[in-house]
């Protein structure tokens, strides 16, 4: 049960959460209308085009992307803090998950990983070909809240780069161990793909399963435009769960946002325990603050999956009963 504060707090937010679209739905019904006259709905914005801001991190930036692109611009990205790094880290398990999985291996040529640390960069950038520095822009004494608040508009800021670079992108969380690909499963032709935790069982916020794919058009631009602005005017919002703001219908038919949602059931969590293991895509150790909790626990899984694989035939995988995962995380 949340405090009234918070309580309180979300109330206000649903109050006046449609006040920036009003301010903003003109602009975007314009640039869409016009778009449609000259371009069918789904086909590839030529972001190309678009003006980019000729600095050092940016240009760093369109270098990464370009090595680690696939064919079709499609790159994966996970931003990471310096305490999530380093030897036994969270971001080792997590390119460990990639070296075990079935089919996920290659995947590794096509991430890239973004650090909030100068430290962290130098580590990883000695271990993987696809790095980026990212600056942050936060203010100089930030309480909790500030910095949480910071790092989401941060990395929106980033993805929305991406985006207007012509990239479609696959987000990662960093304790999102991946064991099958789930590209497949991403419709091109709609902007924004994810798996949602739709009815959560603890508190109001639908939360995702750590991961989600945004298509590059100038739908997706717009829509991260409008989250700028939601940024701009309410800097209290909160931005940590995508399905947040997916779900709100009257928001996505106003930007002609296209979703589709995962079947869940493939995409875990330490919050949501999947029932059917053994056709697992994907794993998050969430619902687990402690950094070390963490870190035992994703060991487990990935031990797990190991000895699930390696008992199963070339041809077709066993059973995986059970997951050890969650024990210290939920203590």
């Amino acid at each position: 049960m949340g405090s009234p504060m918070s309580l309180r707090r979300l109330r206000d937010m649903k109050q006046y959460r449609y006040l920036p679209l009003i301010a903003f739905s003109a602009l975007v019904l314009l640039c869409i209308l016009l778009k449609k006259s000259s371009q069918p709905i789904g086909t590839t914005h030529d972001v190309s085009l678009l003006k980019f801001q000729t600095n050092p991190e940016s240009a760093e930036l369109v270098e990464v992307l370009r090595r680690a692109s696939m064919a079709d611009r499609t790159i994966i990205l996970t931003i990471v803090e310096e305490a999530w790094t380093g030897p036994g880290s969270v971001l080792d398990l997590f390119l460990e998950s990639f070296r075990i999985g079935q089919g996920t291996k290659w995947l590794l040529n096509h991430l890239i990983i973004v650090t909030l640390g100068r430290q962290a960069f130098q580590y990883f950038k000695s271990l993987h070909p696809h790095c980026f520095q990212l600056t942050p822009i936060g203010v100089s004494k930030p309480s909790t809240g500030e910095q949480l608040h910071q790092h989401s508009r941060d990395r929106h800021d980033l993805l929305h780069k991406v985006l207007q670079l012509g990239y479609n992108l696959v987000f990662t969380e960093v304790d999102v161990m991946w064991f099958r690909n789930p590209i497949p499963h991403f419709n091109p032709q709609d902007e924004v793909t994810i798996p949602c935790d739709l009815e959560p069982k603890y508190g109001s916020n639908k939360q995702d399963r750590g991961l989600f794919y945004v298509k590059s058009n100038y739908i997706s631009v717009k829509f991260f435009n409008y989250l700028k602005l939601v940024g701009v005017l309410y800097p209290n919002t909160p931005f940590e769960s995508l399905c947040e703001i997916a779900t709100e219908q009257e928001i996505m038919e106003m930007l002609g946002m296209r979703i589709k949602f995962l079947y869940k059931v493939y995409f875990g969590g330490f919050c949501q325990p999947l029932k059917n293991n053994s056709e697992v895509y994907t794993m998050q150790a969430n619902c687990c603050e402690k950094i070390e909790s963490k870190v035992h626990d994703l060991k487990l899984v990935l031990d797990d999956w190991s000895n699930f694989t390696g008992q199963s035939s070339n041809h077709s995988l066993g059973t995986l009963s059970s997951w050890r995962a969650p024990d210290k995380c939920n203590q």
